[in-house]
């Protein structure tokens, strides 16, 4: 039997994008270790500081509590040390600088293609990171085709050992819708649009802005869900009275009571190295307006309505469409779902256990 370590720091962060990943991918391979064949052949275990604040229910993967230090310490001192001899998976963009015997995600390059987004000591420490990692470790798994040439290009050591194993998506049907969120700021399902915000320029929020400004005496109401500051957001939209609604932070079950309701879900980022947002809602049976640069079109093909991220009279013709009737609603939400529903979790696990084979 073959023993794998899995780099649990994740369990110690709160879920955003990357610990998403690592936690439901862990949970898909706790679930195909049913199969009395693939459980003779590794024993998965997971690694963590001391500070955990999260307990995902797995029946078969161990989760060991081991070291003294947390974060980055934990992470280059003592993770190193427990998981020595065997191979470990890092999920989360890092992992122990100098390990050979690793797989390591990185999600994507913008740390190299948008690095104004992050402060410098952040993409100094990742640039560092990156070119680490991808020289020492057996492996470098990312989400998309986009994100790989992006770190081909930045990093010429990962080319011979990169490859491509593509996220699921799935998870979003588990979770119970939660509807009261559409009594309480009195929306009414299929007459408002839905945007989920972030100050992090490359997620471009001002772009929905740009096109409510050009959009005179429009009567449709924005609804956005996401961390940015109450106080941020009024100031930016003192001037669109009640077009826009802030509900602030949402929980999964309320995000998708959202999804299910809105008229039509608005994704202007500029830059993903996959982009799970459009997906969900794709899978919720929500049309999608996207931004078609980067990784976007590549993963939702033609489930989507693009337009240019920075040019805002795009996206006012594309909210015309749907507000006008002018497209056909059923048939882009039939092809998004078909599209959508090739996201598992299951084959990104399977894809990843066929990949520690050969390593």
């Amino acid at each position: 039997m073959r023993k794998i370590y899995i780099n649990g720091r994740f369990l110690t962060q709160k879920t955003t994008g990357v610990q998403r990943v690592a936690e439901e991918i862990v949970k898909e391979i706790d679930n195909l270790l049913e199969d009395k064949e693939l459980s003779k052949e590794f024993n998965f275990i997971i690694l963590t500081p001391k500070n955990v604040i999260k307990n995902i229910k797995l029946k078969r993967i161990q989760v060991q509590q081991v070291g003294l230090l947390k974060g980055h310490l934990w992470e280059q001192l003592e993770l190193p040390i427990y998981s020595r001899g065997d191979i470990l998976i890092n999920f989360c963009n890092t992992g122990p600088l100098f390990k050979r015997e690793q797989v390591v995600f990185i999600h994507d390059a913008a740390i190299y293609s948008k690095p104004d987004g992050f402060s410098k000591k952040f993409v100094a420490w990742y640039k560092m990171v990156y070119k680490l990692v991808s020289k020492f470790s057996r492996g470098i798994i990312t989400v998309s085709n986009f994100s790989k040439e992006e770190l081909i290009s930045n990093l010429p050591d990962v080319a011979s050992k990169i490859q491509v194993i593509k996220i699921g998506v799935d998870h979003i049907e588990k979770v119970e819708k939660d509807e009261e969120i559409l009594k309480k700021f009195n929306l009414e399902k299929d007459n408002f649009m839905l945007a989920v915000g972030s100050l992090h320029p490359n997620k471009n929020f001002k772009a929905i802005l740009s096109a409510l400004d050009h959009m005179q005496n429009f009567a449709g109401q924005v609804v956005i869900a996401g961390g940015i500051d109450k106080k941020v957001v009024s100031e930016e939209t003192s001037g669109f009275g009640g077009n826009i609604t802030y509900v602030g932070y949402v929980t999964d079950e309320e995000l998708c009571g959202l999804y299910s309701n809105a008229k039509v879900f608005i994704f202007p980022s500029i830059y993903e190295g996959f982009g799970l947002p459009p997906i969900e809602a794709m899978r919720l049976g929500c049309p999608v307006i996207a931004s078609n640069v980067a990784s976007i079109p590549e993963v939702c093909k033609d489930g989507a309505v693009y337009f240019n991220p920075i040019e805002p009279s795009e996206l006012v013709e594309k909210i015309k469409l749907f507000y006008n009737n002018q497209i056909d609603k059923n048939e882009l939400t039939t092809k998004a779902l078909k599209i959508a529903k090739d996201y598992t979790w299951k084959k990104t696990a399977v894809e990843l256990i066929d990949t520690l084979r050969e390593k």
